[in-house]
């Protein structure tokens, strides 16, 4: 495996929106053959640090961290992934260093031709950590929308002309207020998230401050941040689906991250908020839930009969929403045993709509 790294502080580069594509929704059939480059191709990273501003009026630029993958020649017309975690969680949620083979949604994309930029969203992993109160899903939103105008602005060597957002839980909301706000991407791949969030009491209180948890104490820039109770993670994460018994470990120590509290309170408890924001999206949309998600599914446990889940549809606009349930997985897909079904639904998905290598 090849990792080629070295630093780069992108600026930030307007451009001209991309057009947003329409969809019926239906079967996920693929219609355009997928490239994709030869296996032995070997994988190929760089990593950045983008200056962002949190805010339009910023002087001063917060970094975020970033690591663009690929395989083969990058070119222009290679589409790219910008891959973005939920809260609690880090850039690891995407590229797992557990049996990549099975967990590595970076790993299987380039292997079908896609480029990925998996990031560390600001106040995460190794990107910078301001006042946890200044975090909110606009802020993200706007963020997002300068990695996007990098990636086609040609910063990082090829000026990019399809790109697609791919977000799990916070980070599904953070893609959707960015495409609702600022439409220029080419698709979106939404998974982990809901319109009305109706916890039960004890997922309440999965978070606690980072600074009384063992894996961050110590660390001063997270004072004002929050990260998930120890030994919770499985339980409201991960459980419902099958998972390796190598997973409750792992999610503890790798893929355990801090978490605002600002954005914790920002989740769309009213529907009517989120309808507003998601009805607002032109590209297509691919919305996964895993089957037995804990915490968007809390009528029956079950998003193929929770009611509030089955009335997603209604929620967007008509076009551009395909709804998928992930068989036999809870909140987070990604470290159940069905992930590689997941990242095979998305590929097909985006075969379907003209988003795959050619």
């Amino acid at each position: 495996m090849k990792r080629a790294s070295f630093h780069y502080r992108a600026p930030y580069a307007g451009l001209a929106t991309a057009i947003a594509l329409a969809i019926v929704p239906g079967a996920l059939v693929a219609t355009e053959a997928q490239a994709a480059p030869p296996a032995s191709a070997p994988l190929q990273c760089r990593t950045y640090n983008f200056g962002v501003k949190q805010f339009s009026t910023d002087i001063i630029r917060q970094s975020v961290w970033g690591q663009l993958c690929f395989r083969g020649q990058l070119t222009s017309d290679t589409p790219v992934q910008l891959l973005i975690h939920g809260g609690a969680y880090n850039h690891t949620y995407w590229d797992s260093p557990f049996k990549p083979e099975v967990y590595s949604y970076v790993q299987a994309a380039t292997k079908r031709g896609y480029a990925t930029l998996n990031i560390d969203r600001l106040g995460y992993g190794q990107s910078d950590h301001p006042v946890a109160t200044t975090l909110n899903f606009d802020v993200a939103g706007y963020i997002t929308h300068q990695l996007v105008q990098t990636l086609r602005g040609g910063a990082l060597g090829v000026r990019f002309t399809r790109v697609i957002l791919n977000g799990h839980s916070m980070g599904a909301l953070t893609a959707e207020n960015e495409a609702a706000n600022y439409h220029d991407v080419d698709g979106l791949i939404v998974s982990g998230i809901g319109h009305n969030l109706n916890p039960p009491p004890e997922q309440l209180t999965t978070f606690t401050p980072a600074a009384t948890d063992p894996k961050f104490v110590g660390q001063l820039a997270l004072a004002t941040y929050l990260t998930s109770r120890p030994n919770v993670r499985i339980s409201v994460f991960v459980s419902g689906g099958t998972y390796d018994p190598a997973i409750p470990p792992y999610e503890e120590g790798i893929l355990k991250d801090t978490l605002s509290p600002t954005e914790f309170t920002a989740l769309p408890i009213d529907t009517n908020d989120q309808v507003q924001l998601t009805q607002k999206i032109t590209a297509p949309v691919l919305f996964a839930q895993g089957r037995y998600d804990k915490i968007w599914c809390t009528g029956t446990f079950d998003c193929q009969t929770d009611p509030q889940a089955l009335k997603e549809p209604t929620y967007w606009q008509p076009g551009v929403f395909t709804r998928v349930v992930i068989p036999d997985a809870g909140h987070s897909i990604n470290s159940n045993l069905s992930a590689p079904t997941f990242y095979e639904t998305t590929f097909t998905w985006l075969a379907q709509h003209g988003l795959a290598p050619r």
